[in-house]
């Protein structure tokens, strides 16, 4: 399943364009990081909080689909603690906080390199019946 997963994210041209590279896949946790360039900045001349979310956001798809059976995000909660700075490597992990058949509940955390924290966020997903692995 975890072949899947990969070969569905490697294939996602929006990941791609950002520059997010996967670094983990387990059942139930995914870990990505990308460094800051010029594009991911805002008018602040800070990274823009999209693109932090973005990051997360792949996170949080993996974890959630690490199963093999298709889950589809309904809902998610970020909290933005810190900037991001041009040239910063930006890890952004998601844990698997609790799973039933239908629902997914999922912690994200984005840090830079040197372990600060820059956000964190509260994903949740509903698991539809397909299987795509």
């Amino acid at each position: 399943m975890k072949e899947a997963v990969l070969d569905r994210v490697n294939a996602d041209p929006y990941a791609k364009f950002l520059g997010i590279s996967v670094d983990h896949v387990g059942e139930g946790e995914a870990k990505a990081s990308m460094t800051i360039t010029e594009n991911h900045m805002n008018f602040h001349g800070a990274a823009n909080g999209g693109a932090i979310f973005s990051l997360a956001d792949v996170v949080f798809a993996i974890a959630s689909n690490s199963y093999g059976q298709t889950a589809v995000g309904i809902n998610v909660n970020m909290n933005y603690m810190r900037a991001g700075m041009l040239g910063d490597t930006v890890t952004a992990t998601a844990t698997e906080e609790s799973k039933n058949p239908k629902l997914g509940l999922y912690r994200m955390i984005v840090k830079n390199q040197h372990g600060e924290l820059l956000a964190t966020a509260d994903g949740m997903v509903y698991r539809k019946k397909e299987q795509f692995a």
